[in-house]
């Protein structure tokens, strides 16, 4: 799925991750990304990962994530079950984003997804397995959506909410149109 609109040709990514838990060392259970830039979502990744996999490098599970995990409805929670070891996961993520020459990474908010990912590529203890961007490439989507701008970017969330692609491609939706909006205003000043 993608957008086909021209865009600015700043390639960022959105990033949304899955857990059981909402502190740093928690289990991921699944990880979606949207390579975006102000015309909009341009590639997607998704997927999901075995619970066992976290559990077998330490990574955590919290008893009230895991009862919130139980009151969503049937597709919600099929990010529970099954999925690809942790360290196979890391390793595709690296390669589709070395893939798309990424700029920005984005998330609802880093100090999160960034951190819970940084803590899994740690966890892994393999070396050609780290996170492939640097802190200052960072970017809060939570700040971006939360700024008094003027004008309202009103886009519905498709698919599943907590899903991680479905998230992800939602902000990133969001995130380029305001963008774009922001861009549209400082060439029209």
């Amino acid at each position: 799925m993608t957008d086909e609109q021209p865009g600015d040709g700043v390639n960022r990514v959105m990033i949304d991750i899955e857990t059981l838990g909402s502190t740093t060392g928690a289990a991921i259970v699944s990880l979606g990304a949207a390579v975006f830039d102000t015309g909009g979502v341009k590639a997607e990744f998704e997927q999901s990962i075995s619970l066992d996999s976290c559990l077998e490098i330490g990574l955590s599970i919290e008893a009230d994530t895991l009862e919130w995990w139980l009151d969503k409805d049937e597709t919600a929670r099929e990010v529970l079950k099954g999925g690809d070891n942790l360290a196979k996961v890391l390793a595709e993520f690296m390669a589709w984003y070395e893939l798309h020459d990424i700029e920005q990474v984005w998330a609802n908010s880093p100090s999160f997804d960034c951190e819970q990912l940084g803590f899994a590529f740690e966890a892994v203890e393999i070396d050609e397995i780290k996170p492939p961007w640097k802190y200052h490439e960072e970017r809060d989507y939570r700040t971006l959506k939360e700024l008094p701008l003027g004008f309202e970017v009103d886009i519905d969330h498709k698919g599943t909410k907590h899903d991680a692609l479905d998230d992800a491609v939602h902000q990133a939706r969001v995130a380029a149109a305001t963008l774009s909006q922001l861009q549209g205003a400082a060439d029209g000043a």
